[in-house]
Order: structure tokens, then sequence, then C-alpha cells
């Protein structure tokens, strides 16, 4: 055996697999993660339902819930894919916005949720009442405002934004930013209990998702996403220590000043340049026909996908 031979069998060539397979593969990890995340709040919403009485124990399981069925899992798949979640939360050779633009687009994601929240509240009073809304009695006291703060806040913010704009967006970047935003807004969104706030956390994640495109500054969806749940844990606050007329009225106003912000905020990004909802193209040689075949016949996905939608209609 001569010196090229034996050399080229220690040291085989590395054979790349087709990108429509790497996609596909992705797109399977993703959904994988979104079983898992919407299996393990399921559960914990149910045993969550018998303690509604006890706030404390509660807002406890939200924290395990966000904890053990967003954060955990999707640390273990970063780690078993590049190693370190810290490589899916930029994206390489793009620029980062401005102090400035960022904070337009902190305000734009606030705004926009106050928006969609309006939106959605609307819509929910054409619905049938649902069975499984919690009403949480507690005493309007500071202390028990910081645990709901942590509990619905703070650690969601970080917990469910890692996975969702870290690991999911993050893996599926490389093939376009609006698979990235949809997918990874779906997934946030049936990690959520009711039809309308699985919606209203879609539309939401989908904003997140812009700002994270956008700013190419992961800890701003982060800060977008804390400072919408701190508003609604805000108004409980108010429903809880005053009435539930103070709430209606915070509710009102705070909504039309958020739409109105909403738009100057698209206006004034827009003219410095600043585009929010234009999606880069997929960088690898691939068709869009193909990319859209490749994430259509997942069969992860669509497992995903019906058992999400069964648990939220059944």
């Amino acid at each position: 055996m001569n010196q090229t031979t034996a050399y080229t069998a220690e040291q085989p060539p590395i054979i790349q697999k087709p990108y429509a397979q790497m996609l596909r593969e992705t797109v399977n990890l993703c959904s994988l993660y979104g079983i898992f995340a919407v299996a393990v709040h399921l559960v914990i919403s149910l045993i969550s339902l018998k303690t509604a009485e006890n706030h404390v124990l509660f807002y406890i399981l939200d924290i395990i819930a966000s904890l053990t069925g967003s954060l955990l899992p999707a640390l273990v798949l970063a780690y078993l894919g590049r190693g370190h979640i810290k490589h899916y939360l930029y994206t390489p050779r793009q620029k980062k916005t401005s102090f400035f633009d960022s904070f337009l687009l902190v305000v734009f994601g606030l705004c926009g949720c106050v928006v969609v929240n309006m939106l959605c509240t609307m819509l929910e009073s054409y619905l049938p009442e649902t069975d499984h809304k919690v009403y949480l009695t507690f005493a309007g006291t500071i202390g028990n405002f910081l645990l709901m703060l942590t509990a619905s806040a703070v650690v969601p913010a970080i917990c469910e934004e890692l996975p969702c704009r870290g690991y999911v967006y993050g893996s599926l970047s490389p093939y376009g930013h609006l698979l990235s935003v949809l997918l990874s807004s779906f997934i946030f969104g049936m990690m959520h209990s009711s039809f309308t706030t699985a919606l209203f956390a879609f539309l939401c994640g989908c904003i997140f998702g812009c700002i994270r495109k956008t700013s190419n500054r992961f800890w701003l969806s982060v800060i977008v996403h804390f400072l919408n749940n701190a508003l609604s844990a805000l108004g409980v606050f108010i429903r809880v220590t005053v009435n539930s007329t103070a709430y209606l009225s915070f509710l009102r106003i705070s909504s039309q000043i958020a739409l109105f912000v909403f738009a100057g905020c698209i206006y004034w990004l827009y003219k410095r340049k600043v585009r929010i909802f234009f999606f880069r193209k997929c960088p690898l040689p691939m068709t869009k026909r193909k990319k859209i075949w490749c994430v259509i016949t997942s069969p992860v996905l669509w497992l995903f996908v019906i058992a999400a939608i069964a648990i939220k209609f059944v």
C-alpha cells in the first residue's frame, strides 16, 4: 500500500449532507423540542389547576414548568448540536443595530404586544366560554406581586426566549429568517394553554422574532418579553388591589397609547432604514419550493402540530 492510499484510509474525506436533508433534520429536532415542551407544560398545568387557591404553590409550579419544559431540553439539544447555547444567540456576519434603534425596537415590541393583546381580547369575547381558566385569589401585597412578577415575567422571559429565539431560531436561521420566525413563534405559541392565549403568544413571538432578526441582539427579545409579562402582572395586581373597573380603564388607556406609539415606531424605524419586516433569503443554494417541501415533509413537525392542536381543543 503506497503512502497516498494509507493517508486516504486514515483520513477519509468529509461527506457533506445535502442541504435538504440538513433542513429536514433541523425541523425535526426543533419539533421534537416542541413536543417535549408542550407535554411538560400540559402535565404541570393540570397539576397547577388543583392548586389555584394556593397562589404560592401555583407560581412555584409555573417556575418549574419554565425550567424543565422550556429551558432544559433546549440546553440539551444545543449541547448535542454546536456545543453551547451562545452559538445560537446571534447571526454571524450580520451587523447589530445602534443603541437608539435598539431602543426603538424595544418600544415597538412592547407596544406591539399590547396591541395584539387588545385584538385577542376582542376576539375572545366572540368565542364560547372555556372551563379551564384559572382565577387566582391572593392578597395584593408587594411580596405577592414580586412572586407573581418572578414567576410570570422574569423566569419565562429567559427560559422561553433562550429556546425559541435562541436554539430554534438560531438552528433555522441559515435557511432564512422567515422560516426561523414562523416556526419558533409557532412552538412558542403552542407552549401556552388556551386557543386565544396560544394565538396571542404566536403573534407576540413573531414580534420577538422580528426584533431578534432586525437587531441581531438576542437580549432585546428577552427585554420585550419581560416588559410585556410585567405589564400583564401589573394589570392583575391593579385588579386585585383596586377593582375590575380600574383594571379595565388601565387596559383601555394603555392599548390606545400603545397603538399610536406602535405606528410611530414603525415610521421612525423605516425612516432610519431599519427594515423590521424584511426577511433575508436563504443563503444556501435551495429554491423556495424545495425549502417548503422539506418543511412540510418533516414527520416530527406534523406529529407536533397534531398533538399541539389536539391539546388546545380537546
